[in-house]
């Protein structure tokens, strides 16, 4: 086969595809970056007045765009809103595993759950309307809030398997006993379900509840 000269069509073809390729990876990353600001300033007004009293045109005028230009990356106010509950949920509760070391299933999901508890407590007290934000995500069953709950469930899951095997727990689904787990405990951790946890002044402490929960999951001896 004789050498590649410059003109040829092989090597013409080469170079467009590379341009064509970096001219993408230069829209990707110019559409990244414009999503990124337009959530950082949601974020900021949201938090400022709320999310009922922010909406696209005050997110263009703050980034001071166009709406349309707003709407050239997210195609509604619900879906900037989704996506910036999954960016608040990432950066206040990032749900991983706590290190176990020595700790049984039990104490493990124990810490698991009141530190998904400390911090959702924290943003509630400390970001009042970013909260209601994911408050109104929970009651409506936001796509971004379910995904959490998901991960959350999994990783209880993931727990309660671990348990079985080390015959803590007894033999069960663990999915299922997930959900229930989950469901026993939202009171601690599910937006809509804490605020009225403490402003009933319970004389339930969260590590109470979450040690009954833990209980229906043992072996029963005897």
């Amino acid at each position: 086969m004789p050498p590649t000269r410059v003109g040829d069509p092989m090597l013409d073809s080469d170079h467009c595809r590379t341009d064509v390729d970096n001219r993408g990876t230069r829209r990707q990353e110019s559409r990244g970056a414009n999503v990124a600001r337009i959530l950082s300033a949601a974020e900021t007004l949201c938090a400022l007045y709320g999310s009922g009293k922010t909406n696209v045109c005050d997110i263009a005028s703050y980034l001071k765009m166009s709406p349309a230009n707003v709407y050239r990356f997210f195609p509604s106010k619900l879906a900037i809103y989704d996506e910036l509950v999954a960016r608040v949920l990432d950066n206040n509760f990032p749900v991983i595993q706590p290190v176990s070391g020595t700790l049984t299933s039990a104490e493990s999901l124990r810490v698991f759950i009141l530190e998904l508890h400390r911090r959702v407590l924290a943003l509630m007290r400390k970001q009042e309307n970013l909260f209601e934000l994911l408050t109104v995500a929970d009651d409506e069953r936001w796509p971004a809030f379910e995904a959490f709950v998901k991960r959350v469930r999994d990783i209880v899951a993931e727990f309660v398997e671990v348990g079985v095997r080390a015959r803590e727990f007894r033999r069960q689904d663990s999915l299922r006993a997930a959900e229930c787990f989950c469901a026993s405990t939202a009171a601690l951790w599910e937006p809509k379900a804490i605020r009225n946890f403490h402003l009933r002044r319970s004389l339930t402490a969260p590590d109470d509840l979450v040690s009954f929960s833990v209980e229906a999951l043992r072996i029963r001896r005897g």
